[in-house]
């Protein structure tokens, strides 16, 4: 597929939304970098494409995963479950819009850098996702941001990039931005 405009279907829950790679393409590397609105995702970004990526051979792959939205059990089975319903669903389609988005601004940076790229939306738990998409597309390396989170916060609160470097089959870099030292 040579048309960066072009959506496609992959799984039920995959939508290739950008991409220039085709088939005649010679990337000999694949490099899923999973993208959200932080800081820390540009931040990874930004990095990936000034050290780590390499124009020549590498497909890289934009990966954004946002949650699925549930709706809370008393209004599952109440008698306003219709309205709350279509809340859950225009929630959804703004959601859907935001990862649209985001992918196609990163898409385009690559697209201007002249690296071969896929954008992919996704939904779901992102820590299960991200890793399925890796073995999908038997990626050779991940690069995912850094919260910085604790011991005790990635206990509680479950660390994407944690799950993905103990149950991805690659190698996974997780980019932390530096923080300056005060000199004493």
């Amino acid at each position: 597929m040579s048309s960066s405009t072009e959506t496609q279907q992959n799984t039920p829950e995959d939508t290739i939304l950008a991409t220039n790679h085709d088939a005649d393409s010679n990337t000999t590397r694949v490099v899923v970098i999973a993208i959200d609105q932080s800081n820390y995702s540009h931040f990874a970004f930004d990095w990936a494409v000034k050290n780590f990526l390499r124009k020549e051979s590498d497909l890289v792959v934009l990966v954004n995963v946002r949650p699925i939205s549930m709706t809370p059990v008393p209004y599952a089975m109440g008698p306003k479950y219709p309205q709350f319903n279509e809340i859950i669903i225009s929630i959804d389609d703004q959601k859907k819009e935001e990862s649209n988005t985001l992918l196609q601004e990163f898409a385009s940076k690559l697209k201007a850098e002249k690296f071969t790229y896929k954008a992919i939306a996704m939904q779901g738990d992102a820590r299960d996702v991200i890793v399925r998409k890796v073995s999908e597309l038997n990626a050779d390396s991940l690069i995912l941001g850094s919260r910085g989170l604790g011991v005790m916060k990635r206990m509680l609160l479950g660390s994407v990039s944690d799950h993905c470097v103990h149950n991805c089959h690659c190698t996974v870099i997780i980019v932390r931005e530096r923080t300056e030292k005060k000199s004493e």
